[in-house]
């Protein structure tokens, strides 16, 4: 049907990607002139193909048919030739644009969004009447002040949108070394000049111009660090690593670098990227770790190279971008509303009017002879009843017009305008440290900062400071550390307990940032005497060796710092250091540990085999690993405890002893507010491993659409039959001024919820330490979670698991309700899905009405709000236990 349809409108050719095998029910009956293939079938030879009609007709025309989908018409198959071929005419420049209007398109979009204020249609209408013979009034009295009304408005749209343009125009006037095959050398470039496949150097504290594909640094192990803060929000630095193959590549050998990358086509996925890099010979698989995109910046690095796969506005951070909206705010939208109420008013105005002048001027109007009335225009007329009545309505609608006040919408305009420049200049909104000063890009919704009502807020790095320190931990069954953290501090205070002081004086010794623990059983080697000196030496190795850090200085102790993409990895391999082993040297294969044990202290390479990253679907990540001396082969893996302790070999005696100690210590910890992670191992087998890698790399390097979930299937392979070791316990503290500032909005009537990872213990307590709960609240918890839902969901009867934990929802959403209702009181909300098969948000669907209705009330008015714990990576930030990447 597909293909009779584009045969019909023109095509010469028409070519089928399918999913499944060609000869599948989804391509069958294909006309002459066509054929189907297999998506894989692509990675081997591209297709060229001409369809006479131009693209966006097409696009349009499957639109309409219901087939387009817009991802799957963007996600085709792009090759970049590196230093070779011509430009593909296909690809869009890296010209970029962010204004709503241009030259050709502001009066009429601009009018249009004037139109949708139903005033200005009813002021147009009266200024078009006021044309006519039967107006009352000039016509220049009603067009002069609708001129005024409209020219204002238009003026400062266009005054906001040329701001917008001068700021495109900066951002596309900016420069950069850019490799000309003409001069053989590097040449300076505006960033709108900048083509795809074009090999472009970075400089420290640039921003990259598009998203390129790292080829090298400065840095002779191939790496570099970028800030994502426009794209993301996070502060801190990302690590990249550029190829192998490519890593050694130099600006004076540029030149000679001749290559093809052939990877996924423009979309969204801004942490997703499939290609291949295909040179002399070889096929290279491509990673997300591989890509530089637009809109970050390059920090703590000389410079970097790298060639651009996607320019302008197929950049991911475009593609995630959305055409400026039109935005009207509620005032306006109120307005309309009055508007359309006084123009009801009118026109009964004016219908009783024109009904009774008619009336009057056929009846009466004859016996006033003062009036002269057998000499007469038309609209007085006592013989032409309905036409008097009709100019009669259309003077009324006139001369009534003024009823409805034209320069209403042009104070709204001038106060907008002038409250946006008080905002800008507002030094209470003025952050000192980044000389960054508020912002109104538009003032079409200044007056909606006053109705706000509600605040959403995720916990790490809002409420939190993002700022680890490594403060307990559990190895081998038994808990090390001591110290009451801020949570556990807070909480005590508040019932009105004294606050132990457990802090031992030898810590200062021994603190640093990320680290602020202390046991003399594990300082200064002590720990070579506790009862299981193996099992402690494991852990600190898997904590030196597990994670993607990069050192940097010196290999000191004291001078070395670390460059990780989440602090809590850095805590980790802080703490580590602390205990001895240092790891002070990444190579683009080894790693290289200082360590400090019962035989002394020896330098020990690793070889990085594979490494298996951390995401929120696995929640864990491990390193494969080879002792460079020994040729020992190891899996190490830290993660959420619900996915290591699924994972470990029950046939180790060891483990269950372990795992119930572990379990009962992190719930301590939890509780006291801390982000707890697990740490595992396994030894590999070597035969195992080489038929494990074998398959991996052939996966590694496919293109198909499902290679990320045949890499997953692959990792759960050879992550399993896990000894556990223990976990380790993270404190992030909360920002200065949080307590005070919920208090503040709570104190305005407005509700905070707060999205977060963490386990239930440990959210309640964090709840009350940063005054989100209260003592004089009542308290409930929303949970699906029960007896009968676990046990049916172990059954895999999913339908049923479902209906059981619905019926449980509503069920507690009807008592919180009725709390509502009955007392008036403040209800703090503590929802909690399920850990097994249910999602939070397939779970909510059919009650979110319901839970709408208790969301909007938890706080009884006074401001409170309420906490949604996640499960999943769509609910929620955390993996459920609080740890993060780390």
């Amino acid at each position: 049907k597909y293909a009779r349809f584009m045969m019909a409108h023109g095509a010469a050719q028409v070519v089928c990607l399918v999913d499944g095998f060609p000869n599948s029910s989804e391509c069958h009956s294909l006309p002459p002139g066509c054929k189907a293939l297999h998506k894989q079938t692509v990675l081997d030879r591209f297709l060229s193909f001409t369809i006479k009609p131009p693209q966006r007709y097409l696009q349009k025309a499957w639109q309409n048919m219901g087939w387009f989908d817009r991802n799957s018409f963007q996600d085709d198959i792009r090759e970049v030739n590196i230093n070779f071929g011509e430009p593909n005419k296909f690809h869009l420049n890296n010209f970029t644009s962010t204004t709503k209007y241009n030259l050709l398109t502001f009066l009429p979009k601009a009018l249009f969004e004037q139109y949708r204020r139903v005033a200005n249609v009813y002021f147009t209408l009266v200024a078009a009447l006021s044309l006519t013979p039967f107006t009352p009034v000039r016509a220049w009295t009603t067009w002069v002040p609708l001129g005024i009304v409209l020219g204002v408005s238009l003026i400062k749209e266009g005054f906001e949108d040329y701001h917008r343009y001068k700021k495109d125009k900066e951002i596309n006037g900016r420069l950069i070394q850019v490799y000309s095959r003409q001069t053989q050398s590097f040449v300076v470039k505006r960033w709108q000049d900048v083509v795809v496949g074009e090999i472009v150097v970075v400089q420290k504290d640039e921003q990259f111009p598009a998203d390129l594909l790292f080829m090298g640094s400065e840095n002779e192990d191939g790496t570099c660090y970028i800030e994502t803060m426009n794209l993301d929000g996070e502060t801190n630095l990302k690590i990249k690593k550029a190829l192998d193959q490519t890593s050694h590549l130099t600006e004076e050998e540029v030149g000679t670098f001749i290559a093809t990358v052939r990877c996924e086509g423009p979309n969204s996925r801004l942490y997703q990227f499939q290609g291949n890099l295909e040179i002399g010979g070889d096929t290279i698989p491509l990673n997300p770790n591989t890509i530089l995109l637009r809109g970050c910046s390059l920090r703590n690095t000389k410079k970097a190279i790298g060639a651009v796969i996607y320019a302008g506005h197929e950049t991911k951070v475009f593609k995630n971008a959305t055409v400026a909206p039109s935005k009207r705010s509620r005032i306006e939208r109120i307005v309309d509303h009055i508007i359309f109420f006084m123009f009801g008013l009118l026109f009964a105005f004016c219908v009783i009017g024109c009904v009774y002048f008619s009336y009057w001027t056929q009846n009466k109007s004859p016996k006033a002879w003062y009036l002269d009335p057998t000499d007469t225009v038309n609209e007085y007329n006592p013989t032409k009843r309905n036409f008097v009545g009709f100019a009669s309505f259309i003077t009324s609608f006139v001369l009534y017009g003024y009823l409805i006040p034209i320069s209403l919408y042009v104070s709204m305009e001038i106060v907008k305008v002038v409250q946006s420049s008080f905002i800008n200049h507002d030094r209470e909104m003025y952050h000192a440290e980044t000389n960054t000063p508020a912002l109104a890009r538009t003032s079409n919704l200044n007056e909606e900062l006053g109705m706000v009502s509600a605040v959403l807020s995720d916990k790490t790095g809002t409420l939190t400071r993002n700022m680890m320190e490594f403060f307990k931990c559990s190895i081998g069954g038994v808990s090390y550390g001591a110290g009451v953290t801020e949570i556990e501090r807070a909480n005590l205070l508040r019932k009105g307990l004294p606050v132990p002081d457990l802090e031992d004086p030898g810590i200062k010794r021994y603190q640093e940032r990320f680290f602020n623990f202390f046991d003399a059983r594990l300082m200064d080697g002590a720990w070579t005497k506790e009862e299981r000196p193996e099992t402690i030496e494991m852990f600190f190795r898997l904590l030196a060796v597990c994670h993607t850090v990069i050192p940097d200085g010196p290999a000191d102790p004291s001078s070395i710092k670390y460059e990780a993409e989440s602090p809590d990895e850095a805590a980790l391999v802080v703490a580590a250091k602390a205990f001895g082993f240092f790891f002070y040297k990444r190579t683009n294969s080894s790693m290289f540990v200082r360590e400090t044990t019962a035989k002394g202290t020896q330098d020990v390479e690793y070889e990085v085999l594979n490494v298996l990253e951390f995401n929120s679907t696995r929640k864990r990540m491990s390193v494969i690993v080879r002792q460079a001396r020994t040729g020992r082969l190891l899996l190490l893996c830290k993660g959420a405890d619900t996915v290591i302790f699924e994972r470990l070999d029950h046939g180790h005696g060891p483990n269950r002893r372990i795992r119930h100690a572990t379990e009962r210590h992190m719930e301590e910890y939890g509780s006291a507010g801390l982000r707890t992670l697990c740490l595992s191992y396994v030894d590999l087998d070597p035969g195992f491993y080489d038929e494990w890698q074998r398959r991996f790399a052939e996966t590694k390097a496919s293109l198909t659409m499902d290679r990320d979930d045949k890499l997953a299937l692959l990792a759960e392979e050879v992550e399993k039959n896990l000894v556990l070791l223990g976990c380790t316990a993270i404190e992030d503290k909360l920002q200065d001024g949080v307590p005070d500032a919920i208090k503040t909005l709570a104190a305005a009537g407005i509700r905070l919820w707060v999205l977060t990872g963490d386990k239930l213990e440990t959210a309640i307590n964090i709840g009350f330490a940063c005054s989100l709960i209260t003592e004089d609240m009542t308290q409930f918890i929303l949970s699906s979670q029960s007896d009968e839902v676990i046990k049916l969901e172990e059954a895999g009867q999913r339908d049923e698991a479902e209906k059981v934990a619905h019926e449980n929802i509503a069920s507690q959403l009807g008592q919180v309700l009725q709390e509502l209702r009955n007392n008036g009181v403040q209800v703090d909300v503590m929802a909690q899905p399920t850990k097994g098969l249910l999602g939070g948000s397939a779970l909510f669907d059919k009650r979110k009405s319901v839970f709408r209705a208790v969301g909007g009330g938890a706080g009884g008015g006074g401001g409170a709000g309420g906490i949604m714990l996640g499960r999943s990576p769509r609910e929620g930030t955390g993996d459920g236990s609080g740890s993060g990447r780390g």
